[in-house]
């Protein structure tokens, strides 16, 4: 018999196993080391690298709002005396016979700024370093300088400038007929009619009320 010679009856039996072989099952779109729960992993993945993002996003917010927080300006003169943000105008510069009390009290002259007026007396107000009252709370101050109609001044009157919205600066002349009153711009209308019953205070400026009593 020929090495080559065809036999149809083994060859029937050969293709009956071959059709009785079990066929792989395959999923699609799976390649070689994956598995159908890789998707899931993928998820969590993604979901922790936006959290992460998330996290990051606040903390830039909440450094974005510390650099934003309004600065102390509580010892600051210039939120009172407005013309302070300004140059110093010849009208703001008190007369030479007050000078020496300005030095007296630690007040640069080129700091001064003209306030308003009474009937004699003329109101100056200024910045000074510190507190000069002996035994007093540390602090910046605020002053106001009364100048007489003879350009000379004996008096000045100083507060610490984080308390000043309390009250204000308040001058008045022994018989209390004329009186300066120096406030925060905010409190000027409610200051003036606290005092309407005392009679002759006006509103010369944002910041000042002036009274003439004679």
């Amino acid at each position: 018999m020929s090495p080559y010679q065809f036999h149809a009856e083994r060859s029937a039996a050969l293709r009956q196993q071959l059709v009785q072989l079990p066929v792989p099952v395959q999923h699609p779109f799976i390649h070689d080391g994956e598995r159908p729960e890789a998707p899931a992993r993928d998820r969590k993945r993604r979901g922790r690298r936006l959290g992460a993002g998330t996290l990051a996003g606040a903390l830039v917010l909440g450094a974005l709002a510390l650099a934003t927080t309004p600065e102390d300006r509580s010892e600051d003169a210039s939120r009172i005396i407005e013309a302070l943000n300004h140059p110093q105008q010849e009208t703001d510069r008190v007369p030479a016979g007050a000078l020496p009390v300005l030095g007296n009290a630690g007040i640069n002259a080129s700091d001064t700024r003209l306030l308003g007026h009474s009937a004699t007396i003329t109101y100056y107000g200024a910045p000074a370093a510190e507190n000069l009252s002996p035994g007093a709370p540390a602090g910046k101050t605020i002053c106001m300088i009364p100048v007489d109609a003879h350009g000379e001044s004996k008096t000045i009157g100083c507060t610490l400038s984080k308390s000043f919205e309390s009250y204000g600066l308040k001058i008045e002349t022994p018989d209390r007929t004329e009186a300066g009153w120096l406030v925060v711009p905010a409190a000027a209308k409610t200051s003036l009619e606290s005092v309407k019953k005392e009679g002759g205070w006006t509103q010369q400026a944002p910041n000042f009320l002036a009274r003439n009593n004679n």
